[in-house]
Protein backbone atom coordinates (compact mmCIF):
# COMPACT_ATOMS: atom_id res chain seq x y z
CA UNK A 1 0.00 0.00 0.00
CA UNK A 2 1.54 3.29 -0.91
CA UNK A 3 2.25 6.09 1.58
CA UNK A 4 1.21 9.06 1.93
CA UNK A 5 1.62 12.74 3.65
CA UNK A 6 -0.17 13.43 6.83
CA UNK A 7 -2.39 16.44 6.56
CA UNK A 8 -1.65 19.46 8.65
CA UNK A 9 -5.08 18.30 10.59
CA UNK A 10 -3.68 15.13 10.97
CA UNK A 11 -0.27 16.29 12.75
CA UNK A 12 -2.55 19.23 15.20
CA UNK A 13 -4.18 15.94 16.25
CA UNK A 14 -1.01 13.92 16.86
CA UNK A 15 -0.14 16.97 19.21
CA UNK A 16 -2.96 17.14 20.79
CA UNK A 17 -2.95 13.75 21.07
CA UNK A 18 -0.20 14.14 22.82
CA UNK A 19 -1.26 17.50 25.54
CA UNK A 20 -4.86 15.64 26.41
CA UNK A 21 -2.41 12.10 27.57
CA UNK A 22 -0.29 14.23 30.02
CA UNK A 23 -0.45 13.11 34.03
CA UNK A 24 -1.88 16.49 34.62
CA UNK A 25 -3.49 18.29 31.56
CA UNK A 26 -4.55 21.42 31.77
CA UNK A 27 -8.23 23.14 32.12
CA UNK A 28 -6.70 25.84 29.67
CA UNK A 29 -5.50 22.92 26.94
CA UNK A 30 -8.49 20.94 27.52
CA UNK A 31 -10.74 24.17 26.32
CA UNK A 32 -8.05 25.20 23.55
CA UNK A 33 -8.87 21.47 22.47
CA UNK A 34 -12.48 21.79 22.46
CA UNK A 35 -11.86 25.12 20.38
CA UNK A 36 -9.53 23.45 17.60
CA UNK A 37 -12.14 20.40 17.61
CA UNK A 38 -15.02 22.47 16.74
CA UNK A 39 -13.48 25.43 14.28
CA UNK A 40 -13.28 22.69 11.41
CA UNK A 41 -15.03 19.36 11.10
CA UNK A 42 -11.13 18.10 9.52
CA UNK A 43 -10.42 18.17 12.64
CA UNK A 44 -12.45 16.19 14.19
CA UNK A 45 -12.01 13.43 11.41
CA UNK A 46 -8.21 13.57 11.76
CA UNK A 47 -8.46 13.65 15.75
CA UNK A 48 -10.99 10.38 15.03
CA UNK A 49 -8.45 8.81 12.82
CA UNK A 50 -5.21 9.58 14.77
CA UNK A 51 -6.61 8.53 17.88
CA UNK A 52 -7.82 5.34 17.09
CA UNK A 53 -4.06 4.74 14.67
CA UNK A 54 -2.51 4.95 18.31
CA UNK A 55 -5.01 2.92 19.85
CA UNK A 56 -4.16 -0.23 18.15
CA UNK A 57 -0.23 1.00 18.70
CA UNK A 58 -1.59 0.71 22.34
CA UNK A 59 -3.06 -2.41 22.14
CA UNK A 60 0.16 -4.35 20.36
CA UNK A 61 1.78 -2.61 22.99
CA UNK A 62 -0.44 -4.40 25.59
CA UNK A 63 -1.73 -1.20 26.93
CA UNK A 64 -5.14 0.13 27.33
CA UNK A 65 -7.02 1.03 23.77
CA UNK A 66 -9.30 4.24 25.20
CA UNK A 67 -8.78 5.24 28.84
CA UNK A 68 -5.59 5.74 30.00
CA UNK A 69 -3.98 5.41 33.41
CA UNK A 70 -2.47 8.97 34.87
CA UNK A 71 -1.07 10.40 38.11
CA UNK A 72 1.85 8.46 39.82
CA UNK A 73 0.72 5.03 38.89
CA UNK A 74 1.02 6.28 35.45
CA UNK A 75 2.61 3.72 32.95
CA UNK A 76 6.55 4.58 32.23
CA UNK A 77 6.39 3.61 28.61
CA UNK A 78 5.88 6.56 26.76
CA UNK A 79 3.82 4.84 24.07
CA UNK A 80 1.86 7.73 22.85
CA UNK A 81 4.46 10.19 22.61
CA UNK A 82 6.87 7.97 20.70
CA UNK A 83 4.12 7.77 18.06
CA UNK A 84 3.93 11.00 17.96
CA UNK A 85 7.15 12.56 17.30
CA UNK A 86 7.35 9.93 14.53
CA UNK A 87 4.18 11.55 12.83
CA UNK A 88 6.22 14.43 12.15
CA UNK A 89 8.36 13.10 10.30
CA UNK A 90 8.57 10.60 7.57
CA UNK A 91 7.61 7.52 9.61
CA UNK A 92 4.64 8.55 10.45
CA UNK A 93 3.56 7.42 6.89
CA UNK A 94 3.79 4.12 8.01
CA UNK A 95 1.18 4.84 10.67
CA UNK A 96 -1.66 5.93 8.81
CA UNK A 97 -1.13 3.09 6.62
CA UNK A 98 -2.24 1.18 9.30
CA UNK A 99 -5.35 3.10 9.65
CA UNK A 100 -7.23 5.15 7.32
CA UNK A 101 -8.87 8.01 7.90
CA UNK A 102 -12.78 6.45 9.96
CA UNK A 103 -13.90 7.96 13.22
CA UNK A 104 -13.16 6.03 16.21
CA UNK A 105 -16.22 3.67 17.53
CA UNK A 106 -17.44 3.71 20.79
CA UNK A 107 -18.59 0.30 22.21
CA UNK A 108 -22.05 0.81 23.33
CA UNK A 109 -22.72 0.14 27.25
CA UNK A 110 -18.33 0.76 27.43
CA UNK A 111 -17.60 0.29 30.87
CA UNK A 112 -14.25 2.30 32.41
CA UNK A 113 -13.25 2.26 36.13
CA UNK A 114 -10.54 3.15 38.52
CA UNK A 115 -8.92 1.22 41.29
CA UNK A 116 -7.62 3.12 44.25
CA UNK A 117 -4.63 5.19 43.53
CA UNK A 118 -5.27 5.05 40.21
CA UNK A 119 -6.15 7.63 38.28
CA UNK A 120 -7.68 7.54 34.52
CA UNK A 121 -8.60 9.99 31.08
CA UNK A 122 -10.73 8.50 28.96
CA UNK A 123 -11.12 10.34 25.39
CA UNK A 124 -14.82 9.91 24.30
CA UNK A 125 -14.55 10.06 19.92
CA UNK A 126 -16.88 13.22 20.28
CA UNK A 127 -14.12 14.97 21.60
CA UNK A 128 -15.16 14.81 24.80
CA UNK A 129 -12.66 13.84 27.97
CA UNK A 130 -13.49 12.38 31.15
CA UNK A 131 -10.87 12.47 33.68
CA UNK A 132 -11.61 10.03 36.45
CA UNK A 133 -10.22 9.95 40.04
CA UNK A 134 -9.62 6.98 41.96
CA UNK A 135 -12.31 4.46 42.64
CA UNK A 136 -14.62 5.66 39.90
CA UNK A 137 -17.13 3.89 37.72
CA UNK A 138 -19.05 4.82 34.62
CA UNK A 139 -20.57 3.00 31.42
CA UNK A 140 -20.45 5.46 28.56
CA UNK A 141 -22.31 4.86 25.27
CA UNK A 142 -22.90 7.66 22.09
CA UNK A 143 -25.62 6.05 20.18
CA UNK A 144 -28.61 7.51 19.69
CA UNK A 145 -29.84 10.98 19.95
CA UNK A 146 -28.24 11.65 22.95
CA UNK A 147 -24.58 11.07 24.46
CA UNK A 148 -25.29 9.11 27.90
CA UNK A 149 -23.23 8.49 30.67
CA UNK A 150 -24.10 6.15 33.49
CA UNK A 151 -22.28 6.97 36.53
CA UNK A 152 -21.81 4.81 39.14
CA UNK A 153 -19.49 5.97 41.93
CA UNK A 154 -16.51 8.13 42.55
CA UNK A 155 -15.74 11.63 41.23
CA UNK A 156 -14.79 12.68 37.93
CA UNK A 157 -14.32 16.13 35.75
CA UNK A 158 -16.03 15.77 32.60
CA UNK A 159 -15.17 18.36 29.56
CA UNK A 160 -18.21 17.95 26.60
CA UNK A 161 -17.46 18.57 23.60
CA UNK A 162 -20.42 21.08 22.09
CA UNK A 163 -23.23 19.14 20.20
CA UNK A 164 -26.07 21.22 20.06
CA UNK A 165 -28.10 18.46 18.38
CA UNK A 166 -27.32 15.77 20.87
CA UNK A 167 -27.35 16.58 24.46
CA UNK A 168 -24.75 14.84 26.89
CA UNK A 169 -26.58 13.13 29.49
CA UNK A 170 -24.75 12.02 33.09
CA UNK A 171 -27.50 9.83 35.29
CA UNK A 172 -26.79 8.82 38.92
CA UNK A 173 -28.72 6.78 41.52
CA UNK A 174 -29.61 10.52 42.69
CA UNK A 175 -31.07 12.20 39.41
CA UNK A 176 -29.38 12.81 35.98
CA UNK A 177 -27.06 16.58 34.71
CA UNK A 178 -27.66 17.38 31.18
CA UNK A 179 -25.54 19.57 28.98
CA UNK A 180 -25.22 20.32 25.13
CA UNK A 181 -21.22 21.42 25.99
CA UNK A 182 -19.14 22.73 28.84
CA UNK A 183 -16.78 21.77 31.62
CA UNK A 184 -18.07 20.08 35.36
CA UNK A 185 -17.11 17.47 38.30
CA UNK A 186 -19.39 15.37 39.22
CA UNK A 187 -18.84 14.20 43.21
CA UNK A 188 -21.16 10.77 43.49
CA UNK A 189 -21.42 10.13 47.57
CA UNK A 190 -23.40 8.18 49.37
CA UNK A 191 -25.68 10.86 50.24
CA UNK A 192 -25.89 13.09 47.22
CA UNK A 193 -24.60 13.54 43.81
CA UNK A 194 -22.84 16.89 43.74
CA UNK A 195 -22.07 18.75 40.59
CA UNK A 196 -19.60 21.50 40.18
CA UNK A 197 -19.66 23.50 37.54
CA UNK A 198 -16.57 24.95 35.99
CA UNK A 199 -17.47 26.75 32.86
CA UNK A 200 -21.24 26.93 30.85
CA UNK A 201 -24.73 25.79 31.58
CA UNK A 202 -25.58 22.82 33.51
CA UNK A 203 -29.10 21.40 33.92
CA UNK A 204 -29.94 19.08 36.32
CA UNK A 205 -33.26 16.86 37.62
CA UNK A 206 -34.51 14.51 40.11
CA UNK A 207 -38.07 12.73 39.89
CA UNK A 208 -40.01 12.88 43.14
CA UNK A 209 -43.25 11.14 43.46
CA UNK A 210 -45.46 14.18 44.25
CA UNK A 211 -43.26 16.61 42.31
CA UNK A 212 -41.94 15.17 38.89
CA UNK A 213 -40.42 17.93 37.05
CA UNK A 214 -38.04 19.12 39.92
CA UNK A 215 -34.98 20.71 37.34
CA UNK A 216 -33.12 23.36 38.32
CA UNK A 217 -29.83 24.94 36.02
CA UNK A 218 -26.64 26.24 37.12
CA UNK A 219 -23.40 28.16 35.49
CA UNK A 220 -19.58 28.95 35.94
CA UNK A 221 -18.70 28.72 39.28
CA UNK A 222 -22.04 27.42 40.77
CA UNK A 223 -22.95 23.86 42.00
CA UNK A 224 -25.91 21.37 41.93
CA UNK A 225 -26.77 19.60 44.99
CA UNK A 226 -28.72 15.97 43.64
CA UNK A 227 -30.12 14.04 47.36
CA UNK A 228 -32.67 12.97 48.63
CA UNK A 229 -35.00 16.02 48.46
CA UNK A 230 -35.43 18.38 45.48
CA UNK A 231 -32.08 19.56 43.80
CA UNK A 232 -30.57 23.05 44.72
CA UNK A 233 -28.20 25.17 43.37
CA UNK A 234 -25.16 27.56 45.33
CA UNK A 235 -22.45 29.78 44.05
CA UNK A 236 -18.70 28.98 45.28
CA UNK A 237 -16.02 30.82 46.47
CA UNK A 238 -12.80 30.41 44.44
CA UNK A 239 -11.66 28.78 47.52
CA UNK A 240 -14.08 26.32 47.71
CA UNK A 241 -14.27 26.19 43.94
CA UNK A 242 -10.64 25.01 43.74
CA UNK A 243 -10.82 22.21 46.76
CA UNK A 244 -13.27 21.17 44.56
CA UNK A 245 -10.50 19.99 42.44
CA UNK A 246 -8.17 18.91 44.96
CA UNK A 247 -8.85 15.06 44.24
CA UNK A 248 -6.30 15.91 41.25
CA UNK A 249 -3.97 16.24 43.78
CA UNK A 250 -4.52 13.43 45.68
CA UNK A 251 -5.81 15.37 48.47
CA UNK A 252 -9.27 14.84 50.00
CA UNK A 253 -11.00 18.15 50.94
CA UNK A 254 -12.66 18.05 54.62
CA UNK A 255 -15.22 20.54 53.77
CA UNK A 256 -17.79 20.22 55.90
CA UNK A 257 -18.77 17.02 54.65
CA UNK A 258 -20.01 14.24 56.87
CA UNK A 259 -17.60 11.79 57.64
CA UNK A 260 -19.58 8.98 56.12
CA UNK A 261 -18.76 11.02 53.00
CA UNK A 262 -15.15 11.73 53.55
CA UNK A 263 -14.42 8.09 54.66
CA UNK A 264 -16.12 7.47 51.44
CA UNK A 265 -13.37 9.43 49.51
CA UNK A 266 -10.58 8.29 51.45
CA UNK A 267 -11.86 4.50 50.93
CA UNK A 268 -11.67 5.39 46.86
CA UNK A 269 -7.80 6.56 47.20
CA UNK A 270 -6.81 3.99 49.56
CA UNK A 271 -9.28 0.81 49.47
CA UNK A 272 -9.77 0.89 52.98
CA UNK A 273 -13.04 0.23 53.81
CA UNK A 274 -14.62 2.05 56.84
CA UNK A 275 -17.86 1.14 59.35
CA UNK A 276 -19.53 3.38 62.18
CA UNK A 277 -20.11 2.24 65.15
CA UNK A 278 -23.50 4.33 65.04
CA UNK A 279 -25.33 6.85 63.02
CA UNK A 280 -24.40 10.13 65.33
CA UNK A 281 -20.50 9.07 63.90
CA UNK A 282 -20.91 8.97 61.02
CA UNK A 283 -22.65 12.43 60.75
CA UNK A 284 -19.37 14.43 62.01
CA UNK A 285 -19.12 17.16 60.06
CA UNK A 286 -15.31 17.73 59.02
CA UNK A 287 -13.35 20.40 57.58
CA UNK A 288 -9.70 20.31 56.62
CA UNK A 289 -7.13 18.23 53.97
CA UNK A 290 -5.85 15.11 54.20
CA UNK A 291 -4.01 13.35 50.88
CA UNK A 292 -6.32 10.68 49.60
CA UNK A 293 -4.18 7.28 50.30
CA UNK A 294 -3.08 8.14 54.00
CA UNK A 295 -5.17 6.18 56.18
CA UNK A 296 -2.84 6.82 59.16
CA UNK A 297 -3.04 10.77 58.82
CA UNK A 298 -6.74 10.99 58.27
CA UNK A 299 -7.15 8.93 61.68
CA UNK A 300 -4.81 11.22 63.48
CA UNK A 301 -7.06 14.37 62.00
CA UNK A 302 -10.10 12.05 63.21
CA UNK A 303 -9.01 11.60 66.82
CA UNK A 304 -6.96 14.89 67.71
CA UNK A 305 -9.74 17.09 66.06
CA UNK A 306 -13.58 15.81 66.28
CA UNK A 307 -12.76 13.03 68.98
CA UNK A 308 -13.61 9.97 66.90
CA UNK A 309 -11.36 6.81 67.76
CA UNK A 310 -10.95 4.00 65.35
CA UNK A 311 -10.39 -0.24 66.08
CA UNK A 312 -9.49 -2.64 63.28
CA UNK A 313 -11.12 -5.68 62.40
CA UNK A 314 -9.57 -8.81 61.35
CA UNK A 315 -10.92 -7.89 58.10
CA UNK A 316 -9.55 -5.36 57.64
CA UNK A 317 -12.26 -2.68 57.99
CA UNK A 318 -11.50 0.02 60.58
CA UNK A 319 -14.70 0.92 62.95
CA UNK A 320 -15.26 4.35 63.98
CA UNK A 321 -16.69 5.73 67.12
CA UNK A 322 -17.17 9.07 69.02
CA UNK A 323 -14.84 8.80 72.33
Amino acid sequence: MPHREPTQAELEAAHWLVVLDEPRVSRQDIDAFQAWLAADEQHKRAYDAVSATADKIDAVLATEPVGHEIGRRRTKVPVRPIAMVALSAAAALALFVISPLSPLRDEPGAVYATAPEQERLVRLSDGTTIEMAPGARLRASLEGDERHVDFEEGVALFNVAHDASRPFVVTTKFGEIRVLGTSFVVRLGPDAAITTVLSGRVEARREMLFSPDNSVAASADQEIELGGGAPTVSVLARDALDRRLVWRDRMVALDGQSLREAAAEVTRFSGVRFAFADTATAQVRLAGYVAGDDVEAFLALLENNVGVSADRRADGVIVLHSD
